[in-house]
């Protein structure tokens, strides 16, 4: 059933919905009331403001659908998933961030007529041909699960892979599902990844452990605290030089930090069958180049050396969105996307929803909904989903 209106403020900084009768402990997934949803697609989307609009449940037939697919079966997935209801309250939140960021809540220009009529028929067949080729499966419903894959792969447990089609959710191949017809279902299968992801957390940490006991060892001539003491001090510059840069110039920035560290390492400008976005001489000049420095490869392993230190992690909640986005398992766990991920976390403006900004965007979209249940989202979705760990 759809949910009905519950009264609610507004903080007036910039969309958080505040319920007067909020918890001020842990979130309660009754007291969402407010959607963020838009039209806008990911490569058109500016600030919060301009971007979402604030749509109360009642008014939104499918995002009650998904909401309610939350609710409804809230009990018997903790049960089935072995979670609390702390925690699947947070998981429910980075569930509607998802839908949100991801297809509008549905709102999103392209969404309908890519899965209906003519426009679903051509995009079954631009997939399919996509596949023959190692290309991965549709992409569906509100969060834009590849659900064919999570049935098929590697990803999932068979014990989780139960669960979903225990819940009638299935993909007989990769072009053709079911969630895009029940939002309710999308929900579920939401939930059930994201308890996927947030379970291999502790597997995150021990990379940036292990990664960063090995870059200690490879770099010879200076001690560990000295180390750790020069890559703070870069990063601390580049953080200073980016805050006052220009919006256009911050991006440029952000975008090619990532493409640095993703870069193959050692490779040079001129070497064949390394395209310039992945060349690290290339990159790093560029980067040089907005910043006015004069960075050696040296100084980005001491960046890698601070950015796999203790207390330098993905928080879980965006963890979860990073897992979402590029996967936990093969090449979503390569240090480089790790690192490039987590400079995307620090030279991030939450409030601005960039296209390249995908786990910030999620994070910060979370935060919103948890806001509607308790004082302080962010650190009630962290506390509880910590503990899962």
């Amino acid at each position: 059933m759809i949910k009905p209106n519950v009264t609610t403020i507004t903080d007036g900084k910039g969309g958080n919905v505040i319920n007067p009768q909020k918890s001020e402990e842990n979130i309660n997934l009754e007291d969402i009331s407010i959607l963020y949803t838009t039209e806008k697609t990911e490569e058109n989307r500016t600030s919060f403001n301009e971007t979402y609009n604030q749509t109360a449940v009642s008014d939104d037939e499918n995002g009650a659908k998904f909401l309610n697919g939350l609710t409804d079966n809230k009990s018997t997935l903790c049960e089935k998933l072995n979670i609390t209801e702390e925690q699947y309250d947070s998981l429910a939140c980075i569930a509607l961030a998802l839908s949100s960021q991801e297809t509008g809540m549905g709102h999103e220009k392209g969404y309908v007529s890519e899965n209906t009529g003519f426009g679903g028929f051509l995009r079954k067949v631009l997939k399919q041909i996509d596949i023959w080729t190692g290309g991965a499966s549709a992409s569906s419903g509100m969060t834009q699960m590849k659900i064919y894959d999570f049935l098929n792969g590697s990803a999932l447990t068979e014990e989780q892979k139960k669960i979903l089609t225990d819940y009638g959710i299935n993909a007989k191949n990769g072009v053709t599902n079911n969630l895009y017809s029940n939002p309710d279902k999308a929900a579920i299968a939401t939930i059930i990844v994201l308890n996927s992801i947030a379970s291999n957390y502790d597997e995150y940490i021990n990379e940036l452990k292990n990664s960063h006991n090995e870059i200690g060892v490879s770099i010879s001539g200076i001690s560990n605290s000295e180390l750790l003491s020069q890559g703070n001090k870069i990063l601390s510059e580049i953080s200073n030089t980016y805050k006052n840069a220009e919006e256009n110039t911050q991006k440029q920035i952000r975008r090619t930090f990532k493409n640095l560290l993703l870069s193959t390492n050692g490779s040079k400008i001129g070497d064949k069958g390394v395209d310039k976005e992945y060349n690290e001489e290339y990159q790093i000049n560029e980067f040089n180049k907005l910043l006015g420095t004069k960075y050696t490869d040296d100084d980005i392993n001491k960046i890698r050396y601070a950015l796999t230190a203790n207390g330098q992690e993905m928080s879980i909640t965006e963890y979860c969105a990073y897992g979402w986005n590029k996967g936990t398992t093969g090449t979503g766990m390569q240090l480089d996307r790790l690192l490039a991920e987590k400079i995307g976390t620090i030279l991030a403006t939450p409030e601005d929803f960039d296209y390249d900004q995908f786990t910030v965007n999620v994070s910060t979209l979370a935060e919103k909904y948890a806001n509607q249940s308790v004082s302080n989202g962010l650190e009630a979705m962290n506390n509880a989903l910590d503990d899962m760990v």
